[in-house]
């Protein structure tokens, strides 16, 4: 009987839950309560409750097993309360509940086990209490066996998975192959190139006109020389030709490229970085809202931080770490140059087209701290130059080179502030471009052809000072001497910048290199001998802007067109 069952003693285990045999006392639907009361209080004095883990069937001996199919188990199994071990109902008092757990119970049942268990599930002992039991509306639960479907379904989204791995691994391999196909036209477009280069070679005269001395110089041939710049890579900028200036980055191995924005996110202008280590485009950095008309660094501390002005009558300093405008200046003109103060690291100027030269501390970023040749002309300042002070030197004052479309001064810089004394150096023409080289402290002026003289001129001059007359007098006078006089092409319709700078293989010779646009070329010239040394040839138009760099004490050049950037080595002959 289970009335008896349940007096067991604690070591016995009562199986709640369970199936009873058909020779079992049925439970009366009257005593089922009284029968569970019984069950409880055999609880209480210390016997164990274990929850469904096996059925069980009370079979006399002697007689077959009972055979009861699997579903007809299963469907017992989802009518009955394991409490009373009675079907539970969809109404009244006995319907069908839950608690948090899962687990399922008719409602009168568990309110009253709840009450008087301590508040824990009959199933899996999870706390529990009277406010966690939820109605079910459903008249019968019935489990199915979805292992095997689950199993499948597994396997399918597996083979899924391995499915798109291998399309994207097959589309990767077609884009490789597209690219490689690309590459291989380039190479092939290159290849052309050269062989043009090669048939112009052999084309263009040995012979030019020296405007100093008046006589034809012939090429000089390399295998004379000490060494030549050969082409080591093209590298396209940009298709739409929006390309205008450049300048390395010393600390970061990095050259910059101006260039107008290919996104619609980010209008305007910026520039283009390009590794110098291996000589691929990295990144573009929005500046400008217009044009950029110069670039420059800081020579002496060595940071990220660039110098640039644009058309957009802005001066900005970007870091090109974050490739973000750190800090912005407002100028009343178009800006058209810029540089810095090499003895005050603090402070740079901003040439406009109105012929002023701004003058900016980076400390203070709500005005200007000078303002340069204001009573001066209004022809717009196209390139500034700062000559350092250098008191081992002959010329020893430090100032600003200011040069204008008509013409060329010095500002000779105080010590007290802020203050300038301005100087006119007698170097005429129609300016393009200016350059200065720290060490030898030569300078380069470049001018475009006039009705007299129909040619490009570039003019190597070095300072001068003269001092008063008399022993009182501090007055001093500041000007200039042409050294030397090269000719270019016949040509120039846009405003091409030219440098000089150190010869890679000879201390004390310095080398020039400016762009012929009559011959889409780069001439380069020997200064102590005025004789062109060789040229580079730029099939793909003018070139608007040269610089020279070193890197891992290796010698290079770049050159720069509207669409592409061009980079040569310096071999020296053995």
């Amino acid at each position: 009987m289970l009335s008896s069952a349940l007096g067991t003693t604690n070591d016995e285990e009562i199986v709640v839950g369970m199936e009873l045999d058909v020779e079992t006392e049925p439970l009366q639907a009257t005593g089922g309560l009284t029968q569970m009361e019984t069950m409880s209080n055999g609880l209480q004095r210390g016997s164990r409750m274990t929850p469904l883990k096996q059925k069980t069937t009370n079979v006399p001996q002697g007689s077959p097993p009972s055979k009861l199919s699997k579903d007809e188990d299963d469907s017992e199994d989802g009518q009955h309360c394991p409490i009373c071990f009675e079907v539970w109902t969809d109404s009244g008092g006995h319907r069908l509940s839950s608690l948090k757990c899962g687990h399922l119970f008719g409602q009168s049942c568990i309110e009253k086990w709840l009450k008087g268990q301590g508040g824990k599930c009959p199933q899996c002992n999870a706390k529990a209490k009277k406010a966690d039991v939820r109605v079910i509306y459903a008249k019968a639960i019935k489990t199915i066996d979805r292992s095997e479907m689950d199993r499948i379904e597994n396997e399918l989204e597996k083979e899924r998975k391995e499915r798109k791995k291998a399309e994207m691994e097959a589309a990767e391999a077609r884009m490789q192959r597209t690219m490689a196909v690309s590459e291989c036209r380039r190479l092939e477009q290159q290849v052309e190139q050269h062989k043009q280069q090669m048939k112009a070679l052999r084309t263009i005269q040995p012979a030019m006109q020296c405007s100093q001395s008046g006589a034809m110089n012939t090429l000089q041939p390399l295998s004379q020389d000490r060494g030549q710049y050969v082409l080591e890579k093209t590298i396209k900028i940009c298709d739409t030709g929006t390309c205008r200036v450049l300048a390395y980055c010393d600390s970061m191995a990095t050259l910059v490229v101006s260039q107008r924005s290919v996104s619609s996110l980010f209008p305007g202008y910026g520039v283009r970085k390009i590794n110098a280590i291996d000589f691929k485009t990295t990144q573009y950095a929005a500046v400008h809202m217009d044009i950029i008309r110069d670039l420059a660094f800081r020579p002496s501390t060595g940071d990220s931080i660039m110098l640039s002005g644009g058309l957009d009558k802005k001066a900005m300093l970007t870091s090109l770490i974050s490739n973000s405008v750190v800090q912005k200046y407002t100028c009343t003109a178009p800006v058209w140059s810029c540089t810095w103060n090499s003895d005050n690291d603090q402070c740079f100027y901003a040439g406009q087209a109105n012929g002023t030269v701004a003058m900016f501390d980076i400390r203070n970023t709500s005005e200007t701290i000078a303002l340069l040749n204001q009573g001066g002309a209004k022809s717009p300042v196209a390139s500034l130059q700062y000559i350092p002070a250098d008191s081992q030197t002959e010329f020893r004052p430090g100032g600003l080179l200011v040069g204008q479309l008509n013409k060329i001064s010095f500002f000779e810089a105080k010590a007290a502030g802020n203050n300038y004394q301005v100087h006119c150096l007698p170097l005429n023409g129609l300016l393009t471009a200016l350059s200065f080289e720290p060490v030898s402290r030569q300078g380069l002026a470049t001018f475009r052809p006039t009705s007299q003289k129909p040619y490009v001129q570039h003019q190597m001059f070095s300072m001068t000072k003269a001092y008063g007359t008399t022993p009182n007098q501090n007055t001093c006078v500041c000007s200039c001497e042409v050294k030397k006089s090269f000719r270019g092409g016949n040509s120039m319709k846009m405003l091409s910048r030219s440098t000089v700078h150190q010869h890679p293989s000879e201390d004390g010779r310095l080398l020039i290199a400016a762009g012929n646009e009559a011959n889409s070329c780069v001439d380069i010239w020997d200064t102590q001998d005025t004789q062109v040394k060789h040229r580079l040839l730029e099939v793909s138009g003018p070139t608007l802007d040269v610089c020279p760099f070193t890197f891992n004490q290796k010698h290079r050049l770049a050159t720069l067109t509207d669409r592409n950037l061009r980079l040569y080595k310096w071999q020296a002959n053995n």
